[in-house]
């Protein structure tokens, strides 16, 4: 059974307080902010704007007017409302497997079911971009590919955002990812036809009420004050895992169709512009956990040169499923809360589905990996605690 911890460090950084919850009233009350044009020179492409990654992606889906039941090519390791919001839109995922060094879309499997496909859709996983070359290679301009960059915000690809290097691609700002603001999400598209024809989707979606609004910026505030401490040991983790099951707290299925709040463009609005500086904190403390040792049991990704990671995650991927729940439960009884990512994905996808388990690098990760927090509000004190502790797991499984 889980045990009480007030010191207990959440697996996630919801970064939003009592501040963020007054900047979000104020945004609701002026007509939320400028945020196309602040999007617009960061990234130069003009945006859209909606509630959810999930409302985008289906808007970006509806958009390229595709056959209905064309099969849409996504990884398996991969958040399951991506799946979902695929089958909503009237298409069915073709399951594609991953590279183990880094995460991301295999290529070569890509190759070998291309023929079947409709659409690509590229997951940025845990900040490190895919090989956007290579995919557009095998796409031959003919295949749309939507990249999914909601754990790529600022991460680049030989010079370039991610987001700016496929047909179309969107963000996510929901709690628990970099900025926080509660909801929202970002589109983008080179195409100005598929801009207008995105753009036709997201006008028919519903816009948020004021009561809608106040109620959202005010459970925002609770649920992320759950996920900090002290009340994160003691309420958030041993209620919440009660709850999720019974009321979907974190907001895993389910889909609305709405417009972005106010309040929530207000958060990223005030919070984007200064961001890097964040980033950077983050990098190093990505950096500081795989310095000055070297781990034999506790595989971590592969970095490569030519592309920068905003380091959203840090995974750490072990030989096998007993090592890896072994370091969990090592890990939460020093007081750390790890995440066991897509622990369940495959199961989910087998009898949903009917995944028919061609994809065996994902599979292997799906059981094999956790996410070690090491975001930047940890103090430097928390930080040596978790750097100790994973130095200690990798000893203890030899």
């Amino acid at each position: 059974m889980l045990g009480l911890n007030a010191n207990l460090i959440p697996r996630a950084n919801w970064d939003y307080g009592i501040s963020d919850f007054g900047k979000s009233l104020f945004g609701i009350f002026n007509d939320g902010s400028d945020l196309e044009s602040l999007f617009e020179r960061l990234y130069n492409h003009r945006p859209l704007f909606t509630t959810s990654g999930r409302a985008s992606l289906f808007a970006i889906l509806k958009a390229l007017t595709l056959p209905p039941g064309s099969q849409i090519g996504v990884p398996l390791y991969c958040c399951s409302v991506v799946f979902d919001t695929i089958m909503k839109a009237g298409f069915r995922p073709r399951f594609i497997d991953i590279r183990a060094e880094d995460y991301n879309l295999s290529v070569h499997d890509l190759e070998r079911k291309k023929d079947a496909l409709s659409a690509i859709i590229v997951v940025h996983m845990f900040g490190t971009s895919a090989d956007m070359d290579a995919i557009a290679s095998v796409a031959g301009g003919t295949i749309p590919v939507i990249e999914d960059c909601a754990h790529s915000l600022f991460s680049m690809y030989k010079g370039k955002y991610t987001g700016t290097l496929s047909t179309a691609s969107f963000f996510s700002f929901r709690s628990g990812k970099y900025i926080s603001s509660g909801e929202g999400s970002a589109i983008l598209t080179e195409t100005p036809e598929l801009y207008n024809e995105v753009k036709k989707h997201i006008e028919a979606y519903q816009s948020w009420n004021l009561r809608e609004e106040l109620t959202h910026a005010f459970t925002t505030l609770i649920k992320s004050k759950f996920y900090q401490k002290p009340y994160y040991g003691l309420i958030g983790l041993p209620v919440g895992m009660i709850l999720d099951r019974r009321l979907n707290l974190t907001a895993k299925s389910g889909m609305e169709l709405k417009k972005i709040s106010k309040g929530d463009s207000a958060i990223i609005f005030d919070r984007i512009t200064d961001f890097h500086s964040k980033i950077k904190r983050q990098a190093e403390n990505s950096s500081y956990l795989r310095e000055r040792f070297s781990l034999k049991n506790c595989i971590l990704p592969v970095e490569r040169d030519s592309y920068q990671s905003n380091h959203y995650q840090f995974p750490v991927r072990f030989k096998n499923i007993e090592d890896r729940d072994k370091a969990g439960s090592y890990f939460l009884r020093h007081g750390i809360d790890c995440a066991k990512y897509l622990d369940e994905i495959v199961d989910y996808t087998r009898s949903v589905y009917g995944y028919g388990g061609d994809c065996p690098k994902a599979e292997l990760c799906s059981k094999t990996t956790l996410l070690i927090p090491h975001y930047y509000s940890l103090d430097s004190e928390t930080l040596d605690h978790v750097k100790k502790r994973l130095v200690e797991i990798d000893h203890l499984l030899e």
